[in-house]
């Protein structure tokens, strides 16, 4: 082995036992306290684990300390929240690839408002409220109820397609856009340059760490090496990694977000 790989897992192993050291010095154990972080926001758990861990919360397409990427347990630990390169409501110098291929005009216009409604299902428990969440969204290689599917491409862009024929919900689908009544239109594409260097920047440095709970307390730290986007790519095949799409009304985020459960404990090489 060369004195520059012996220096650099020397490095590695320098900087994974300074965040153990700021996992047992500063969470390991510690009661959770959110009192100061807003009740309805959902991550507020992860941000006080972020200050507890001293990062500093960002939206940088990078690792998040030491080259490692740190993640709390959950039943489906996300990956990230990463926007489509292009959806269906892009403004239209935005949606090149999906105007060609679904061979639309900048004249077709679709608001983000109307995909919402159009895709989407409204919630009873929020007055109705539309959302591109839930059983609307679908999975790798299955219809779903909404006329909808993901597939890759072969140049692995994830793409998000709706049939109108398959279409089997109840609602009056007569009152949609006459472009929008055909088979096979691209609503949302993921470009596999773009999560290439998405994935690689993030994952596939030093790898990533999980903290994990016992009850009410993290206690124990777990660590995974690096993945890239081949892998992330072969997993989202394989369904080990799902997109779970919390897009809603009344809220300008996208929350087009990839989450895996399984996925992570294949790549786990160290807990303490």
């Amino acid at each position: 082995m060369s004195n520059y790989l012996l220096e650099e897992l020397k490095e590695n192993e320098i900087n994974k036992n300074k965040i153990i050291e700021l996992f047992n010095n500063n969470v390991k154990g510690v009661d959770i306290c959110l009192d100061e972080y807003n009740k309805k926001h959902c991550g507020k758990e992860g941000h006080w684990l972020e200050r507890k861990m001293g990062i500093k919360h960002n939206s940088k397409n990078e690792p998040d300390i030491y080259g490692y990427e740190m993640k709390k347990n959950s039943n489906k630990t996300t990956l990230g929240d990463f926007s489509a390169c292009e959806y269906a409501f892009s403004n239209n110098n935005k949606r090149n690839i999906i105007n060609s291929l679904n061979n639309w005009t900048d004249e077709i216009k679709l608001s983000r408002h109307d995909f919402i409604k159009i895709f989407g299902n409204p919630n009873p428990i929020k007055e109705n409220r539309y959302s591109w969440s839930g059983n609307c969204v679908p999975k790798y290689n299955e219809w779903n109820t909404n006329g909808q599917i993901i597939i890759i491409d072969e140049n692995n862009n994830i793409i998000i397609k709706y049939s109108f024929s398959k279409d089997t919900r109840t609602i009056i689908k007569n009152d949609f856009p006459s472009f929008i009544k055909d088979d096979n239109i691209i609503i949302a594409l993921w470009n596999s340059s773009r999560m290439k260097k998405i994935i690689n920047n993030k994952f596939n440095k030093n790898g990533f760490f999980i903290c994990k709970k016992i009850n009410d307390k993290y206690e124990k730290i777990s660590f995974g090496k690096p993945f890239d986007f081949e892998y992330f790519i072969e997993s989202f095949r394989n369904k080990k990694i799902i997109f779970d799409s919390g897009m809603y009304e009344g809220n300008p985020r996208n929350y087009s977000q990839f989450r895996g459960s399984y996925f992570w404990n294949d790549l786990i090489i160290e807990e303490c």
